[in-house]
């Protein structure tokens, strides 16, 4: 104890400095544990996607989410996520994931969806960056649109594509579709 305490006597900056280190991690992790959201890594969130089948919001702008993003997810601007929003109200008992562009943004939504009263609120930690460096499907496009199947097979009046009746797509546009079945069925058999 008497080599701690001449250490300190010797050495006040370096004793102060790992003081403070100490306290920010403490403060850190208290509110860490405090808050009323889950974040979930790539894995996590597939498991919540395959099983629960959670509202997916993306909060990146508009340009960001045209440029990609997460199959069946719907672009929410941070400004769109208040409290006169009913579309959004409807779903307060449904699981929510929330996903940005670089895991910035989306946690401050995710604290901002609890205090709407949202009780099951995710956030995919490290945003679509880190979903694609873990080589996850996203899809490109403007919105999130309803199936227009018309249960046909592919045939000469469509030029032979045909379209996929599960997803109202045409099959060989977007490959993603058949990693994230792959990716739903290896989670399933975890």
């Amino acid at each position: 104890m008497e080599q701690v305490l001449t250490f300190i006597g010797n050495h006040p900056v370096l004793t102060g400095a790992f003081a403070v280190v100490l306290a920010a991690l403490i403060a850190s992790e208290m509110g860490r544990m405090a808050r009323r959201w889950k974040e979930l890594d790539t894995h996590q969130t597939i498991l919540l996607m395959n099983r629960e089948d959670p509202l997916i919001l993306d909060v990146s702008s508009s340009k960001d989410y045209a440029e990609g993003h997460i199959l069946n997810a719907e672009n929410v601007t941070p400004s769109r996520l208040e409290a006169g929003n009913q579309k959004l109200m409807k779903y307060r008992d449904r699981p929510v994931l929330l996903y940005c562009k670089n895991g910035q943004v989306s946690p401050q939504m995710a604290s901002r969806l609890t205090k709407l009263g949202f009780e099951q609120v995710h956030v995919l930690k490290g945003g679509l960056a880190q979903w694609r460096s873990d080589n996850q499907p996203v899809t490109r496009g403007k919105g999130r649109s309803k199936p227009k199947s018309t249960g046909r097979k592919a045939g000469k009046a469509d030029g032979g594509k045909g379209t996929d009746a599960k997803r109202g797509t045409d099959p060989g546009a977007d490959e993603s579709n058949r990693a994230a079945d792959s990716a739903r069925d290896s989670a399933r058999s975890d």
